[in-house]
């Protein structure tokens, strides 16, 4: 009995001296993993007018994978008044045929859309959700925050 005891320490003794080599290996001159800096943001505000069932569309340029918040921030002449906030992919000239994220409900003063999107080309269309009486002309001013 007393010979399998000093076994198992003798055994549990190699272990925890292999355990400690071996986790003291390479350490010395490793590199570390590092993570890339989170790229600042940047706040860009478009304004504009838009009558019943108009849009307007505005391109802004993402330069790295992070997250982008779009958000009304003033609608007039009545600040309660809800218009539509998309966002799609911008070729140059048009704002995607498809949106990639839409809002037909936005109001001033919160978040109309929010999301993680890849660096590239892209645009807001603001535009009438069907609330916009006819004759009126609307005024806004929307925000895009992206990285």
């Amino acid at each position: 009995m007393q010979w399998f005891a000093m076994r198992q320490l003798r055994a549990l003794s190699l272990a925890a001296v292999l355990a400690l080599a071996l986790g003291a290996c390479g350490t010395e001159g490793d590199s570390t993993t590092s993570t890339a800096p989170t790229p600042a943001t940047t706040t860009q505000t478009f304004s504009g007018t838009i009558d019943q069932l108009g849009s307007a569309v505005h391109s802004f340029t993402v330069s790295a994978t992070g997250t982008v918040t779009i958000g009304l921030t003033s609608v007039g002449p009545l600040a309660t008044m809800a218009l539509g906030v998309g966002m799609g992919a911008w070729d140059g000239v048009n704002c995607g045929t498809s949106m990639i994220a839409q809002n037909d409900n936005a109001r001033a003063g919160s978040t109309a859309l929010t999301g993680t999107t890849t660096a590239g080309n892209y645009c807001v269309r603001v535009y009438d959700s069907g609330n916009i009486p006819e004759g009126w002309s609307v005024s806004y001013t929307v925000q895009v925050a992206h990285p």
